[in-house]
């Protein structure tokens, strides 16, 4: 269990899901206890973002059993980045941990980003390549190590977990960024946004795994795509600012 940082009295989590039924059954066994044992009031912000499948129905089933948690729909799929801003709108904390529904990260793995979490800290990243790597395809990796490197270059600053959804935000921070992408890319455009404001980020190292249930919504063409937009997006905003 983490120390209780004075300045962190409530945590907003922050699951972004679609068509996880078969993961969002694991939610009240890995992911409700983790969030227990924290010496701050948490929030569990669950956003169905079009799911076909039954997730909709679970998540309103755990709204319904669960006073912290809060169900947001959005009754067509309208990706990651929306999900996330979605979330974002309706967050109450003082900080915001952002996870994956596949639980490739696990919760109990946010211990790491607390902790180093302080007053001067704007995003704590955890990053896989620092950490470890289970059951990842080779190419999967090769591509990170890729898409992390052209990011660190872009940024001004060496980064290895540029394009990762498993953050912990500080809110007063995020309030502050006009986020646009609907996409994964808005993971990317987070961290450009903080860094260029002068804020400062940290990373971690963690444990990715491989998913238990139903199939990764990354679709590794479209996602190379949205990247080389953003490399370009974050190029210009260099330039013109």
């Amino acid at each position: 269990m983490p120390d209780q940082p004075s300045f962190l009295q409530q945590l907003s989590v922050i699951i972004p899901c679609c068509n996880e039924e078969g993961n969002i059954k694991r939610f009240e066994s890995e992911v409700f206890p983790v969030l227990s044992s924290f010496p701050f009031s948490c929030e569990l912000l669950l956003i169905d973002d079009g799911s076909t499948d039954a997730t909709a129905s679970l998540l309103a089933d755990l709204a319904a059993r669960h006073p912290s948690v809060t169900l947001v729909r959005h009754l067509m799929n309208q990706g990651l980045g929306a999900s996330l801003r979605s979330g974002f709108e309706h967050a109450k904390g003082d900080a915001a941990l952002t996870l994956d529904a596949d639980l490739t990260f696990h919760p109990r793995q946010a211990e790491l980003l607390i902790n180093a979490f302080d007053p001067s800290v704007d995003a704590v990243l955890g990053s896989p390549l620092k950490g470890k790597m289970e059951g990842v395809s080779a190419f999967r990796t090769l591509l990170s190590h890729g898409v992390n490197l052209i990011y660190g270059l872009l940024f001004g600053k060496s980064i290895t977990s540029a394009s990762s959804l498993f953050r912990l935000y500080r809110m007063s921070k995020i309030k502050q960024l006009d986020l646009k992408s609907d996409s994964f890319d808005i993971n990317a455009e987070i961290l450009f946004k903080i860094l260029r404001s002068g804020g400062l980020v940290r990373e971690v190292g963690v444990v990715l795994t491989e998913r238990q249930y139903g199939q990764s919504k990354i679709r590794f063409f479209r996602e190379i795509v949205n990247h080389l937009r953003m490399f370009m997006r974050i190029l210009s905003w260099r330039l013109t600012s």
